[in-house]
């Protein structure tokens, strides 16, 4: 009855209850699904294999090179998660935006996890996988969160190729970054390991906080 009565209350009040809420949630991830990128994202993902699979196929016992493009393959293929190809048609569900575009970041990182992981696996049989691998997150979160942000920010301009967009940005920001690792070591992060190898987490968080923000529901200010 108390639970009863607080629910009635809730939405007499115009508040959705939690269960309402996640049940909202719930119903969405079927139709989001099925309009997210996650066809371009496979793709993606299996362009970002090419390098390791066919240095594991000449037998090259060092594998350092190919794994860091994957990484940063990896991390920019979440730029396709930016693309809501049926805004129109689910803004009429009770799900807001931001959620929305969450589920997507979901689907798609899902998809992009589940390529890295083939990708490790398949390094593990042939070579063996390189020490410090745990090197290549920093990196790829940046280009994860920099693929977002530049997206979010497209796609809230009303660009239809926002997801290319995402994934060729996110890309190329890790490459300029590194590019001027060289020039200025000392301030720039680089693909490399080093002491100021972990700057790329300073990149990722401004770009996480761009994608946040851009990604705000449209209607709030």
């Amino acid at each position: 009855m108390l639970n009863q009565a607080t629910s009635s209350a809730a939405v007499g009040a115009g508040v959705r209850p939690a269960a309402s809420r996640r049940s909202a949630v719930l119903a969405a991830v079927a139709p989001t699904a099925r309009v997210a990128r996650l066809g371009p994202a496979a793709l993606t993902i299996t362009l970002a294999a090419v390098p390791a699979v066919v240095a594991v196929a000449r037998g090259d016992a060092v594998v350092v090179a190919p794994l860091i493009a994957a990484g940063l393959l990896a991390g920019a293929t979440l730029g396709w998660a930016v693309e809501d190809q049926a805004a129109e048609l689910l803004a009429s569900m009770p799900v807001a935006s931001p959620v929305r575009t969450s589920l997507r970041v979901g689907l798609v990182a899902l998809v992009s996890i589940i390529g890295a992981v083939l990708i490790a696996l398949v390094v593990a049989i042939g070579p063996g996988l390189p020490p410090g691998l745990g090197d290549r997150l920093p990196e790829a979160a940046a280009a994860a969160a920099t693929a977002l942000g530049v997206g979010l920010v497209a796609s809230r301009r009303g660009d239809r190729a926002a997801g290319p967009v995402a994934v060729t940005a996110g890309i190329l920001t890790v490459g300029l970054v590194a590019a001027l690792a060289v020039r200025w070591p000392a301030t720039f992060p680089a693909l490399a390991a080093g002491p100021i190898h972990g700057r790329w987490w300073i990149l990722a968080l401004a770009a996480f906080a761009v994608a946040a923000h851009a990604g705000r529901d449209p209607g709030r200010r």
